[in-house]
């Protein structure tokens, strides 16, 4: 328990320090900077996104990677379940956290919830925390308060999946600028 308490507050001082994750953009996905930004097309925000998460990771002191396959647990079809990110504790070499980084819409942000959750069961141990990262551009109103992370959800071929019992789950909201064609990242915030 002391462990998810301290991650807990490493994971909020992520998202409340806008200067941590700048750092992580000028060193690791510098086409998420003002002076450099990337186009919106094909997955390449959800690309760079998906590398500010795993640097975040290596920042707070984990293995952060990208593109982790988790196996589904037998009830949700034994399929791999892909999230975008996960962090390892490298002293103990047990996975921590689940992210994935998304465009916000409701269904999306749903979907990857599900997807999370299901990942986080398939796991040879339950990771301690879950995040989900929508992103959008600035001044489009994004709030979740519909999104409840305590109640299970629905798993096309499978029973509804719940969070796991003791894993701290984090919704946030990743802000984007725009100049002309290029976006570039501008803050995080929590929506849960």
């Amino acid at each position: 328990m002391e462990s998810l308490i301290v991650l807990t507050s490493q994971i909020q001082r992520l998202i409340d320090t806008p200067a941590l994750v700048h750092e992580v953009i000028k060193r690791e996905v510098p086409m998420l900077s003002a002076d450099w930004g990337a186009k919106d097309e094909d997955a390449l925000v959800h690309t760079l996104g998906v590398n500010l998460l795993a640097g975040l990771g290596r920042l707070n002191g984990h293995v952060g990677i990208t593109e982790y396959p988790v196996p589904r647990a037998s009830q949700w079809q034994r399929k791999l379940v892909r999230v975008d990110s996960a962090w390892f504790d490298p002293s103990n070499r047990k996975l921590v956290l689940l992210a994935e980084f998304e465009r916000f819409s409701r269904e999306t942000a749903i979907e990857k919830l599900t997807n999370l959750f299901v990942a986080s069961h398939g796991c040879d141990f339950i990771p301690q925390a879950l995040l989900l990262c929508l992103w959008s551009l600035d001044g489009i109103a994004v709030d979740t308060p519909w999104l409840n992370t305590e109640r299970p959800l629905a798993v096309p071929g499978g029973p509804p999946v719940e969070k796991p019992k003791d894993a701290a789950v984090f919704v946030v909201h990743a802000v984007f600028g725009r100049h002309g064609e290029h976006l570039h990242f501008l803050r995080l915030r929590r929506l849960s």
